[in-house]
């Protein structure tokens, strides 16, 4: 049964959700997510009229009585769905903004004033975030972001779904963290990265307040940077933590032989083949930390973070079109089959691995001459507000979310590339939280 807190608060912000819902497309996420199967006895019935207010209203309030998972499944489909402002007034990430009542008024409140339900006006009311100024003027701002992790009260290592576990995240420290900053270039080819001091400083402070120990390194040639993340992978101290990331900030680009992302050493030289600093490809760096090459770190979650160049060029914001498809996507396919093995001798050697890319592959990713790159700076304002409660993939969706909503302008936008290599389990921080020795 699901707990009665949610309960609650699915009836209490129903006539404010359902009128905002487009079904079409969070239905298809319902059944992908498991709220809702094939075989229910309500979707025929559902299905002949699917976007009427009434229909919406009861596929939202049947969701009551799907199970204890079904609330935080229900809040996953919204974000899944572009629902993220339905989501976020769900887990009381935004609040009303309302003449008659106090903005930061909640269930409990209303409850113990005698508040009743109608004193919400009919039309649908103001939704206002809460206070996000860096956010919001992000853009125009010229102060770096001051970092203020937002801590966590309780750990959420427990399963949310059913077939999805989660990494056990209760160490101190949490991790390790390699942050690697190139920043001055030795040869005129490649001109300084003067603001991405402001990137390493925020990384540092955001980490070490989550509850990570954080070693940090700058200007570092190709050879150096290769013998940094190998000695690092080979820490006797990552025995005793629950997690690592690796994050470098530096100028980058496509190799042109194996066109894969290469990472400049503060010694490359342009105009001189002959003095080019020693090869470092992102692919290298991973290598590093497989099972076999890092059996410290097997079965725990290792997370790269690059922010690079991948090559020359700019990507274009576009009109969105005003064409569309009739296509149908009530449907989701087929679930794959799993098969189950007795086998405990062996693991993959390449797991538990998640890599994020500032840009995508042949393109350029951005850098505020003032405040640093937008790629650091977003992901360090949602890592501090919001890993109390949110697990690391989402983390990375929001900050997605983030740069096409403030970094999109008529000229240029930047796309964040995610790759999971065997990270099939969700990753909760819990900043500044650790289990009692």
């Amino acid at each position: 049964m699901m707990d009665q807190k949610h309960r609650e608060t699915i009836d209490l912000y129903c006539k404010d959700i359902v009128p905002r819902i487009n079904i079409i497309k969070l239905w298809p996420k319902l059944v992908e997510n498991q709220i809702f199967n094939r075989d229910d006895v309500n979707i025929s019935r559902w299905k002949t009229n699917l976007t009427d207010k009434a229909i919406i209203q009861d596929i939202y309030l049947t969701i009551k009585t799907r199970g204890p998972f079904a609330f935080h499944r229900f809040v996953t489909s919204l974000r899944q769905s572009d629902h993220d402002d339905l989501a976020d007034i769900l887990e009381g990430k935004k609040i009303f903004s309302n003449d008659n009542i106090q903005k930061n008024i909640n269930y409990e409140t209303m409850k113990d004033n005698n508040i009743e339900e109608t004193a919400f006006p009919e039309t649908v009311p103001v939704i206002e975030e809460i206070q996000d100024d860096f956010y919001r003027n992000i853009q125009v701002s010229e102060v770096p972001l001051q970092i203020q992790v937002r801590k966590a009260t309780k750990f959420l290592d427990e399963p949310v779904y059913e077939n999805v576990q989660t990494y056990p995240m209760r160490r101190n420290p949490r991790g390790l963290v390699l942050i690697i900053t190139n920043i001055d270039y030795k040869h005129s080819g490649k001109e300084p990265r003067s603001s991405a001091k402001h990137d390493e400083s925020n990384l540092k402070q955001l980490f070490d307040q989550m509850g990570f120990h954080v070693i940090s390194y700058c200007n570092l040639t190709g050879e150096e940077l290769l013998e940094k993340i190998k000695k690092f992978s080979q820490y006797k101290e990552l025995r005793n933590v629950d997690s690592c990331f690796i994050i470098i900030s530096s100028h980058g680009n496509i190799h042109t032989q194996y066109e894969i992302t290469e990472i400049v050493g503060v010694d490359r030289n342009e105009e001189n083949e002959m003095q080019n600093s020693k090869t470092v490809l992102c692919t290298d760096i991973l290598d590093y930390f497989t099972a076999e090459n890092c059996p410290h770190l097997a079965g725990k979650p290792k997370i790269f973070i690059f922010q690079l160049c991948r090559g020359d060029k700019k990507q274009k914001s576009v009109k969105k079109p005003r064409h569309t498809t009739d296509t149908s996507n009530l449907h989701t396919s087929e679930e794959m089959m799993g098969f189950k093995t007795n086998n405990k001798e062996t693991m993959r050697n390449y797991e538990d691995m998640l890599i994020a890319h500032a840009t995508l592959p042949g393109y350029v990713a951005f850098r505020d001459n003032i405040t640093g790159s937008w790629f650091i700076q977003i992901l360090c304002e949602v890592f501090m507000k919001y890993a109390h409660n949110t697990h690391v993939q989402d983390l990375l969706n929001m900050v997605d979310e983030r740069l096409k909503i403030q970094r999109t302008t008529r000229e240029e936008c930047q796309t964040l590339m995610v790759t999971s290599i065997g990270f099939n389990k969700h990753c909760y921080l819990n900043p500044g939280l650790f289990e009692e020795p």
